[in-house]
């Protein structure tokens, strides 16, 4: 997959995630202004990658609950060797029969850092 920029419902979902406050926060929202995606998940979900390959050292930084199911999604970061903590992705985790094609709007989540 060639990268493309984020749709805008992923980028308000990644505005939603970076506006809760976690370490480093500041450092992430600068990388967000030029983030895009090179990888969706094959199976479907709505997940995506900001990064190639995840590689040793993933961060669960912010989660979110989809309300009124059991889904949710979280924010992740990887350590990158060259940049040090870098967007990771956003990874959907569905318990449904089915996954949406598209990341819930902002308004559904609730967010907590993780």
């Amino acid at each position: 997959m060639d990268a493309r920029p984020l749709t805008q419902r992923e980028r308000a979902v990644l505005d939603a995630l970076l506006a809760v406050d976690f370490p480093d926060v500041a450092t992430l929202r600068c990388q967000a202004m030029e983030i895009v995606v090179v990888d969706t998940c094959g199976c479907g979900c709505p997940s995506i990658d900001f990064q190639r390959g995840r590689g040793p050292g993933i961060t669960t930084r912010a989660n979110a609950g989809v309300r009124g199911s059991h889904n949710g999604l979280f924010l992740y970061t990887i350590e990158d060797p060259q940049r040090g903590e870098v967007l990771g992705g956003i990874e959907w985790v569905g318990v449904e029969e089915t996954d949406p094609e598209e990341l819930p709007s902002p308004e559904l989540l609730d967010i907590e850092a993780a």
